[in-house]
């Protein structure tokens, strides 16, 4: 991939190592590509509200699913459950799910009391909300499942002092849980952000980019780039690219950690 992206050789025009080094020029041509520009922006305004919600709701699970009570078991494994499905059965699913005439609006229907037929996957900002929330419905059990097993570990003397202080439930989640959840939190948003940053297949499938280009992601870019147009030496810069800005991403924010351990 380095060597693509470096040569910018392309199949069909000559072998591979008779490719001449274009010494990153390939990588110049992406930062003035406004179509990479907006994938780019795109990607994270849908990565950015879709991790966000999966935590909250993960935390939230967790924190429930700390205490015991009837049909715990059965309830958790169906819980997890959707983590487990193919993205691409995912997709076609919630592709079904949001059509014009698909069950989501024939629920809204019934639950206002008339015809309700918004299109979901061909309008800009209705497109990125279903996307969201089908990732949401597939990824929040990863975040509970790691939530739940910080929330668990934690040591009992720290909540059961505070209680015997007097403290509420929620000064003794924010005051003490919250704080020693710290390090657990911010692996999860790490792994989950790094694997939402490569979104392909919801996107793909539910609206294949569109519409237009509106909810195309940088994945889909790439793909498009590199095994559409076969342009394999920008694709591969491209990929480079997302690399890099993984680790921009993850070097500040697990550094802390590494340094207080």
């Amino acid at each position: 991939m380095i060597f693509l992206s470096l040569s910018g050789w392309e199949p069909g025009k000559i072998p591979w190592w008779l490719a001449q080094f274009n010494y990153g020029v390939g990588f110049l041509k992406v930062f003035g590509d406004a179509r990479f520009i907006w994938s780019l922006a795109r990607t994270f305004l849908i990565v950015a509200p879709a991790v966000g919600l999966e935590f909250v709701f993960g935390l939230i699970g967790a924190l429930l699913f700390s205490k015991a009570f009837r049909g715990k078991k059965l309830i958790a494994t169906l819980f997890l459950m959707p983590m487990f499905f193919m993205p691409v059965v995912v997709g076609y699913n919630f592709w079904m799910i949001f059509q014009p005439r698909g069950p989501l609006n024939y629920i809204l229907s019934l639950m206002l009391g008339r015809a309700v037929e918004i299109p979901w996957l061909t309008e800009r900002s209705a497109a990125m909300t279903a996307i969201i929330l089908s990732d949401v419905w597939q990824w929040t059990p990863f975040m509970f499942l790691i939530m739940t097993a910080g929330v668990l570990s934690l040591p009992e003397n720290p909540i059961m002092a505070a209680k015997v202080l007097g403290a509420s439930n929620w000064q003794t989640f924010m005051y003490v849980k919250l704080p020693m959840l710290k390090n657990i939190i911010v692996i999860a948003l790490i792994i989950r952000f790094m694997e939402a940053l490569k979104l392909f297949d919801l996107p793909f499938i539910m609206t294949g980019g569109g519409p237009g280009f509106h909810t195309e992601t940088l994945s889909i870019y790439a793909f498009v780039v590199a095994m559409v147009s076969g342009r394999l030496g920008y694709g591969s810069s491209l990929a480079l690219i997302l690399l890099i800005l993984f680790l921009l991403i993850i070097t500040p924010a697990i550094r802390p950690i590494l340094r207080r351990r």
